[in-house]
Formats: C-alpha cells, structure tokens, sequence
C-alpha cells in the first residue's frame, strides 16, 4: 500500500543516523543564541526527507506471482515488505533481487518462487534513516555496506514510508559537494573565488555601458575578543546570524560573499547615475544602509553581545570596472577603517 504509516514503536530503533545533537558543553547562553538563528550546523545541509518519496508497502505473505504484478510498473524500482507477524519488522525487496529471484538457477526461478511468500525473497536489513538524515552522512554509510547491497535503495521512517534510491542518494551527493565547494560551509554563502567570479561578470557587463560595478567590504570589529570572551561557538552563532541578516537585506540583484574569517563582502550595480560624483554617493548611501542594516542584534543575542562592523566602499567609473582592482581597493579601504578606528580608540598620548 502506498503511503503507509509508520509503527510508532519502529521509528527510533531503525535509526541508524541521528540528528545532529548539541554538545553537552555549550553553555545556557549558546543554547538561547543557536535556536534565535537557526540550526546554524547544518544550515547548508540536504536531508533524506527532502529527496525521499513515498514507497509501496506489501505484506510479506503475499504471493510472489501477486507481487509480479506490482514489477511490471516500470516506476517500481523498490517494495517495501511489511512483516504481518511482527509490525515492528520492515524488509525491503528492490527490482533487481525480485529479478533475480524470478530467474533463478537454471531458470526456474519463477516455478520455484511463485507460490510462495514474498518474506522468502525479502532483505529483512535493509537500511533504514531518519528523515532528518544528512545526504552526506547516509552516502557513507551506503557505500560501506558490501557488494551486493551497496546500492540498494534506502529506507526512510517518516509518517508514512518512504525510500530514497541510490540514483538519487549519489546525485544529491555530488551536487551537495559541489556546492560546499564553492559555499562558504558555516554560513551558507559564496566564498572569496566565488565573488571574484560573480564581480568579474558584472565588470565585464558594465564595460562600455553608463553601469557601475560597487563593492562593500565589511568586518566585525573586535571578533578575536568576541570569541576569546564567549567562546567559538558564540562566533560561528554571530557569523552565522550576520550572514542572514545581510543575505535578506540587501537590495535587489545584490550579492553577498564571505571572503575571509570574519569578513564579507557584498557587490552591486549602479544602472545609471548622473555623473562620477552622483554614483558615489549612492554607493555610500548603500554602505550606510546595509551597516544600520546590520547595527540591530537579532532576537537572543544582548545588545552587548552584537559587534560593530568595520565598512568600506568603492565604485567603478561608468563603463570600465576591473574586478580584481576592485576588490583591492575595498580591502584597503577596509584596512583603513580599521586603523581610523584603533587610533580613535587609542588612549591619549602623556605630555611629556
């Protein structure tokens, strides 16, 4: 039967891949600060619920000839087998074990099988997950099973049954890593190659136009502090919450990178602007913007535990941009900022 619930008590022992729990050392505070931004973890993470779909479920003493009727589907890749003795039971029976029970030695399989019960060709250990299952977690495990179920379909306890099969379990898996290659993986966001790529692309659209390319550095101020008063941990939450906070504030067609530790970056086009001057002031008003932007501390972080942002902006002239003098000027507009600030800070010099 499609669909079928799952036993209440067959959920947790069939788990073979647990969520990611919480280390037992964090602290009361990181607790509050995890579940105000998110499972921060796994934010870029594909799990089995999202590519698992609803399986066939059979009891095991139907007939195998009966259960030939379901193969001829050719959407049928896997069966799920309900033991009728023990509901707490699952087995699994995938087309080529069926295919290969029906043919048999010699042939004969199908004069051998037909009348009996389908638990006779079932695998009654199949793999079976959580639907909160990491994709990469489950691939490992599915590949150091041995050689003749390798590439069985898995199983996943949901609500209702559910089976992922190994098609789709390896290209979720290469697609995952291609995108954590290219993806900052505590944050979600582009890496520093990535931004590059997207900037030279705007350059290169600008070229010959009246468009200007823009590109705002920006840091948190004091971060090695941050992290040496409340923790790592703490830092990844800050990061992470300032990454989202900038990924869904910043205007329209804008881009938003983390090029480096504590450092991000966000690139822009100005379509038009009446002259050099004009163009400008629009990249400092968007500077402004996404820095008061950024300014207020999300919900479960203190005012006293949210960082100031170091920023810097630069502008191409219309038409002629170069990506990578871009984002030079940037940074050391950045450095700039930085020192403005430690001399600012710095105590005043005794008369001598």
């Amino acid at each position: 039967m499609l669909g079928e619930r799952v036993p209440r008590r067959l959920k947790r022992p069939l788990t073979c891949v647990d969520t990611p729990r919480v280390e037992a050392e964090l602290t009361a505070l990181t607790h509050r600060l995890s579940a105000a931004v998110g499972g921060y973890r796994s934010s870029a993470a594909t799990t089995m619920a999202d590519l698992a779909h609803a399986v066939e479920v059979v009891d095991s003493r139907l007939p195998v000839a009966q259960l030939e009727v379901v193969f001829r589907s050719a959407h049928v890749v896997s069966v799920a087998v309900r033991d009728v003795d023990d509901p707490g039971r699952i087995g699994l029976l995938t087309r080529p074990r069926f295919t290969a029970a029906m043919t048999g030695r010699l042939g004969f399989g199908r004069a051998v099988y037909s009348r009996r019960a389908t638990s006779e060709i079932t695998d009654w250990a199949p793999m079976v997950v959580a639907p909160a299952a990491p994709v990469s977690e489950v691939a490992v495990r599915a590949m150091q099973r041995y050689d003749d179920r390798r590439y069985d379909d898995v199983l996943v306890a949901d609500d209702i049954w559910r089976i992922v099969t190994t098609a789709d379990l390896v290209r979720s898996l290469s697609t995952l890593l291609a995108v954590r290659s290219l993806h900052d993986a505590l944050t979600g966001l582009p890496h520093r190659s990535m931004l590059m790529h997207a900037l030279a692309r705007r350059c290169a659209s600008a070229l010959g136009t009246q468009a200007r390319v823009v590109v705002l550095m920006l840091d948190v101020a004091g971060f090695a502090r941050l992290n040496a008063a409340h923790g790592q941990q703490f830092g990844d939450v800050v990061l992470t919450a300032l990454a989202a906070r900038l990924r869904s504030g910043v205007p329209t067609g804008a881009e938003v990178a983390r090029t480096a530790g504590d450092e991000f970056a966000v690139i822009a086009t100005i379509p038009a602007a009446q002259s050099q001057q004009h163009a400008v002031a629009l990249a400092e008003s968007l500077r402004r913007e996404i820095v008061t932007l950024a300014a207020e501390p999300p919900t479960g972080i203190t005012p006293a535990g949210w960082p100031t942002l170091h920023s810097a902006v630069v502008c191409s002239a219309a038409g002629s941009a170069n990506a990578d003098e871009l984002f030079r000027n940037a940074q050391a507009g950045l450095r700039e900022a930085k020192d403005r600030r430690l001399l600012l800070q710095a105590p005043p010099a005794n008369p001598s």
